[in-house]
């Protein structure tokens, strides 16, 4: 027997062996993830408690994750989104996409909503490379666009109730509780 191995050979073929099997996980990540697709969504408002990883739900049923989160350079009024979805998703013209909170836990997840049986498909490439889809506030948006508008018919509102209540309606209420009480 020999008691000498060839070492070149030996580390050779661990070499191959690792080789393999790294090309195997790459191929199998590759195979994994071809039937997903991606899409922008481009913000103009905060994206608190969205982050890499949260849900997308079309319809309330969960169909992909949010990939990234990122400024647009050139437009910093914009957050740019992207998604993965999976590729049966009917992400067609029409569809829109919004932020919605979860519970009160503050995590938020995106929203997509409205697509039309016989629209056709959105798959107009945006600016960095994906369909974009649409935006349209969600509920809390909704709320927070009209927050100046209701605090001013609010103030309003105070306003006129301390002039219905200021000193001299007191006393003419008064005045007319009392009459009232005597007849």
């Amino acid at each position: 027997m020999e008691t000498r191995s060839n070492h070149l050979l030996v580390g050779g073929v661990v070499l191959a062996i690792i080789a393999a099997l790294a090309a195997f996980i790459i191929w199998l990540a590759q195979v994994s993830g071809d039937d997903m697709k991606r899409y922008d969504i481009f913000f103009k408002q905060a994206v608190d408690g969205l982050t890499k990883g949260s849900d997308v739900t079309f319809s309330g049923v969960p169909v992909g994750q949010v990939e990234s989160i990122n400024l647009e350079p050139n437009s910093p009024e914009f957050v740019r989104v992207r998604i993965t979805v999976r590729e049966d998703t009917p992400v067609l013209q029409g569809t829109t996409a919004t932020i919605q909170g979860v519970g009160f836990t503050g995590v938020s997840q995106i929203q997509l909503d409205g697509a039309t049986r016989g629209a056709p498909p959105t798959t107009q490439k945006g600016p960095h490379g994906a369909p974009v889809i649409p935006t349209k506030p969600g509920a809390l948006g909704e709320l927070l666009n009209s927050a100046p508008e209701l605090l001013e018919r609010v103030s309003t509102l105070t306003e006129r109730l301390s002039e219905v209540l200021d000193e001299d309606n007191q006393r003419s209420i008064k005045g007319i509780l009392a009459n009232t009480e005597r007849a």
